[in-house]
């Protein structure tokens, strides 16, 4: 079985128990050119059980929303999240992601946006494979931010939208923005 079958099959599987558990949500098709040597890589993590990444949309009791600022990107604020380890369930990774960037232990409660990924060698365009990203909705357990990431930058509690988020982001807080807007 080639890389891109092995991991077409996974990212199929991961989608489909993911619709089980919390039903139906927007998939993203996405396809990127890698160089060769960054696609090796990719390959190589695929190989150790690597598929992907997961963060979660973080709100608590009083409807406030955490984000946080990475040092890749500090002028926009996103979700806590980063990449799956081999083993874990997307869930899984989501949920020890946002624990260890920002402290807060959370209960998924639905996936809002998923992205299938299709990693191509810039060379040889048959050599792809798939990657899996999953935004998944998420209450806060508690609410004292602890940065547990050297990358995280700031960590905060919103009552309000920030003026500038990822653009995967975008739809999600004018969501959030709008139901708050809704309740009496």
């Amino acid at each position: 079985m080639t890389v891109d079958e092995q991991t077409r099959e996974d990212v199929d599987r991961r989608l489909a128990r993911l619709t089980a558990e919390f039903g139906e949500f927007p998939v993203v098709e996405e396809t990127v050119e890698n160089d060769p040597d960054f696609f090796e890589s990719g390959v190589e993590m695929v190989r150790e059980g690597w598929i992907g990444d997961a963060g979660a949309f973080v709100t608590d009791g009083d409807d406030r929303a955490l984000l946080i600022r990475h040092e890749g990107e500090p002028d926009r604020w996103g979700t806590p999240g980063g990449g799956h380890e081999p083993g874990e369930t997307m869930a899984e990774t989501a949920r020890r992601e946002v624990r260890e960037e920002t402290g807060i232990e959370v209960d998924l409660a639905g996936v809002f946006r998923a992205r299938r990924k299709t990693a191509v060698h810039e060379n040889d365009p048959d050599r792809r494979f798939q990657m899996l990203t999953v935004w998944f909705d998420a209450d806060a357990q508690a609410t004292e931010i602890d940065i547990g990431d050297d990358e995280i930058v700031e960590a905060r509690w919103f009552a309000e939208p920030p003026d500038r988020v990822h653009d995967f982001l975008e739809e999600q807080v004018a969501d959030w923005d709008d139901s708050r807007a809704d309740c009496p």
